[in-house]
């Protein structure tokens, strides 16, 4: 009632009161006025004022006799008011409506920056007491990335996989410092001699967080599940049969070789699911998907995703026990950037050790950012004359000095090694611009796709294209709308960022996914050949070969201008010393499970 009342002041403030002098000037006014203001009955109004009275923000002086007008006079200052609404609100995890609460009634005031302010300290790790009985130790992160699935079999982007890690598990884990597969929901494995019959022997005692423990047919279900049409059915195209060998093992029979068939097992996409819940009401299950994960979801809404921790997880219970993802709006432009980069900090811990003391762990990326050319499109793009004429004329170099923040160095391929920082990636205007008369360019505008995290960039590129005769379009589309296969072949070419988390299998992925902008972009001709190769390089028995088959592939698409790799970027993430655990998953974000607070005392 409070919070209704607050916001019909803010209204009324906002009708009568801006442009007075100060707080405490009274306004004329008539209750009609005031019924119009807040669209209801002149006697609701006086209920209303009455509410507000009893809270010290208004005096009401009712007009007496004919011609004399009311008088309303505002007590408190609207700033103040606005701020403390706003923050109210995203105690409750309302982030989206204190936005928007902002944005309609502190247009022109500083509310907004002490409300982003207030919100750096408002998140990061915290023990909060819970329902005034025991503490909880929480971590609140905010995000302006929403999550498009939780489907692992439909996942598209590094954020979704990350979520998807922390709800369920599969059948190995890769181990990317190590740089090999270790045990998870099975606890050995073996192939045959020809790497084309695998086995996978299941752990016992693992149970779903709806509390059912988890079989073999479990497990069947899911990669049969995985292979009828969905994104990531490229991952057992090759199976012939999937079968039971005995209570607890699961046999996987191959057409083909596939050496590193047991990594292609660790993917986030062959998470095994609940059958029994699944086939019950899949449109139920994804609402509030049940796992063996470390953390169960919670409460999912446009504002937040809660994560809870799974207290009989199998590998060991998480330090802490709750997460929060806070979607936060366009409103809160690069703020949550921001907050981020100082994001791990125990606030009981912030005034005993200065910020010059943090630790500040930076991690160049294990992919790209790039175009791809739509070669399914009429189009300037059909031209490889033109295509690498728009190469020429990316300045990688400049690009990265003048727009800074996390772009570290130019893109010659997918990943970046021991060279890319000496590496200069050629630039040459004048063989651009004999290479457009060339291609016989009309001036024909090609359009850009890309999502509002890549804007910068798309603006940076389609300016340098401007400055040379070539018209660049740029249509910004989120990420639920690049899920559509019509809106990925509407682009004549999209910008975008490839990570990849598992290198060999992530690269594979990217020929080879349903949905993935490089594969719908590629000639069918390109991706049968692609394929073959593919097939090669995973009966490849060292990982030296199938790198230089791999590599083939990737030298055609950079000789052939296919693809324009553009920059190699960074992730930065600065957190008190106090804060233990703090490792930084392959796809780019922290990993929940081992985050720990270490108290001023050591304990």
């Amino acid at each position: 009632m409070q919070m209704v009342a607050a916001e019909r002041y803010l209204d009324l403030y906002g009708r009568f009161a801006d442009g007075i002098a100060a707080t405490g000037t009274p306004v004329e006014v008539s209750l009609d006025e005031l019924a119009q203001a807040l669209f209801c009955s002149t006697r609701n109004v006086k209920l209303v004022l009455r509410k507000m009275e009893e809270e010290c923000w208004i005096r009401w002086l009712p007009g007496r006799g004919r011609g004399n007008r009311s008088q309303l006079v505002f007590l408190q200052e609207r700033d103040t008011m606005l701020l403390e609404l706003a923050q109210r609100m995203a105690q409750r995890g309302e982030y989206k409506p204190a936005f928007e609460l902002i944005h309609t009634h502190g247009k022109g005031s500083p509310v907004k920056d002490r409300f982003s302010e207030w919100l750096e300290l408002h998140f990061g790790y915290r023990t909060e007491v819970l329902d005034g009985k025991r503490s909880v130790d929480m971590l609140r992160l905010p995000v302006q990335t929403h999550i498009v699935t939780l489907d692992p079999g439909d996942v598209l982007y590094a954020f979704d996989a990350h979520m998807i890690r922390q709800l369920f598990n599969q059948l190995v884990h890769y181990d990317g410092v190590a740089g090999r597969v270790v045990p998870a929901l099975a606890h050995a494995w073996e192939s045959n001699k020809e790497a084309t019959v695998w086995q996978f022997h299941l752990r016992k005692g693992v149970y779903f967080h709806h509390g059912h423990e988890m079989t073999a047919d479990d497990v069947i279900f899911s990669l049969e599940r995985l292979r009828s049409g969905k994104a990531h059915s490229w991952l057992l195209r090759s199976v012939v049969k999937i079968e039971t060998a005995g209570l607890r093992t699961i046999r996987i029979e191959l057409a083909k070789p596939n050496r590193i068939f047991h990594r292609f097992m660790s993917s986030p996409a062959t998470s095994v699911l609940p059958r029994d819940l699944v086939e019950s009401d899949e449109e139920q299950f994804w609402r509030k998907p049940s796992g063996t994960g470390p953390f169960m979801a919670g409460e999912w809404n446009e504002d937040r995703f809660v994560l809870t921790v799974n207290k009989n997880y199998y590998n060991g219970r998480a330090h802490l026990d709750g997460v929060v993802i806070a979607f936060m709006p366009p409103e809160h432009g690069d703020s949550s950037r921001k907050c981020w980069e100082k994001l791990i900090w125990d606030h009981d811990l912030q005034d005993q050790k200065p910020e010059e003391e943090w630790v500040t762990m930076e991690t160049l990326c294990k992919g790209c950012t790039m175009l791809t050319w739509n070669m399914g499109k009429d189009g300037p793009q059909q031209s490889a004359l033109f295509r690498k004429a728009i190469d020429l004329l990316i300045d990688r170099h400049t690009m990265i000095r003048e727009l800074g923040e996390d772009r570290m160095y130019a893109a010659r391929g997918f990943r970046p090694d021991d060279n890319t920082p000496l590496r200069s990636i050629r630039h040459d205007s004048a063989m651009a611009r004999a290479l457009l008369r060339e291609s016989g360019y009309d001036g024909t505008p090609i359009t850009l796709y890309t999502t509002s995290f890549n804007m910068r960039d798309a603006r940076w590129i389609a300016e340098r294209c401007g400055e040379h005769g070539v018209v660049v379009h740029i249509e910004q589309h989120d990420s639920n709308e690049f899920k559509r296969r019509d809106v990925i072949n509407e682009a004549d070419t999209i910008l975008y960022g490839i990570l990849f988390a598992q290198d060999e299998v992530c690269e594979i992925e990217s020929y080879e996914q349903h949905g993935s902008f490089l594969k719908e972009h590629l000639h069918p001709e390109f991706r049968a050949w692609a394929r073959d190769k593919i097939d090669i390089a995973l009966a490849s028995k060292t990982s030296e070969e199938r790198r230089l088959i791999m590599g083939e592939i990737e030298d055609r698409l950079r000789e052939e201008g296919h693809v324009v790799f553009l920059l190699h970027k960074k992730t930065n993430t600065s957190y008190h010393p106090g804060i233990k655990g703090i490792t930084m998953s392959s796809l780019g974000w922290i990993d929940f499970k081992d985050v720990w607070v270490q108290s001023a005392s050591g304990s």
